[in-house]
């Protein structure tokens, strides 16, 4: 089932165009992440979804909800959580306070908003500061908060605009764990926007590289990496007779099979079991290996090639 479509959006400011002929659906439960350096669009997508920007041209539904027409049901029905750590925190107030006060905004009822922001507390990991004021703990944490704050009211899709940008190294990874976290406990679809690869390779389902306000490619990591490349390399470090490295190099002659100063050279299949078969046959052998490496295009070689940026 699709939660958004979006067909032909354009939009733009001036005569810079931001988004152009933008088409895509993003399913139930998935984690979709828009890739872009700075200034590709990611950010304008997010606000024409959540309806802060009409598209100068296209159409689409949010939650099956008309883009154009039906912005209010749209609003009451997604979160969004900007990439400012401390956009709707209250630094006068208490972690848990923070809580509260959104919980009632949002109409929860005196019990119903203890209840789950006890519950939420706990999935942040912020239940053991609660009581502390919110400018008092890290960036990390108010990030937290502030995504916190977007799932009290359990909305079916959560926006997530470069959520982890200015923190440090370790809020990072407690904040993508968390990311996971939330589509598993409550089967959430989340749109993620970044610029940072491996967080686009750590989280996401399927990824849309944008650049310049075009969409290049929509597709799963795996599937955009064999877009760039059929093969990968395989390097098997081991010590063979003559004989025997004979033997192997002739048994995958399909894999453009080498030996040379003590190396095994494989051109394989990318994603492929090749490296399961071609180990088992070291094994059968009694050829003893040292060492293993094997290379594919990473996804930042994948969108430097599909962006036209790998010279």
């Amino acid at each position: 089932m699709s939660i958004v479509n979006l067909n032909g959006i354009t939009k733009k400011f001036g005569g810079e165009t931001a988004l152009n002929n933008i088409s895509v659906s993003i399913n139930e439960g998935e984690i979709f992440t828009v890739l872009g350096k700075n200034g590709a669009g990611k950010t304008t997508l997010i606000k024409i979804i959540c309806t802060l920007l009409l598209p100068d041209s296209g159409n689409g539904t949010v939650l099956g909800y008309d883009l154009l027409k039906e912005s209010e049901k749209i609003r009451a029905n997604v979160s969004l959580v900007a990439p400012t750590v401390d956009v709707g925190v209250d630094p006068t107030l208490t972690v848990e306070e923070n809580l509260l006060f959104w919980a009632v905004v949002y109409g929860l009822d005196d019990a119903e908003a203890k209840r789950r922001v006890k519950e939420t507390l706990e999935i942040l990991g912020l239940y053991n500061v609660r009581n502390r004021w919110a400018m008092e703990i890290s960036a990390g944490m108010r990030q937290k908060l502030g995504i916190g704050r977007a799932i009290l009211v359990r909305h079916p899709l959560l926006l997530l605009d470069e959520p982890t940008v200015k923190l440090d190294v370790e809020s990072k990874f407690s904040l993508r764990k968390f990311i996971r976290d939330i589509r598993k406990e409550f089967r959430t679809t989340i749109l993620l926007t970044t610029h940072y690869f491996d967080e686009a390779e750590e989280l996401s389902d399927r990824v849309m590289i944008l650049e310049k306000g075009n969409m290049l490619a929509t597709d799963s990591i795996e599937n955009l990496r064999r877009r760039i490349s059929a093969t990968e390399k395989i390097e098997i470090r081991a010590k063979a007779s003559p004989e025997k490295a004979d033997k192997i190099i002739s048994h995958f002659a399909e894999f453009r099979a080498v030996y040379e100063n003590g190396v095994f050279r494989f051109t394989v299949p990318i994603f492929s079991d090749a490296m399961n078969e071609i180990l088992h046959k070291f094994v059968n052998e009694n050829i003893e290996i040292s060492e293993v490496a094997s290379s594919s295009p990473t996804l930042e070689e994948t969108f430097l090639t599909l962006t036209g940026r790998a010279k």
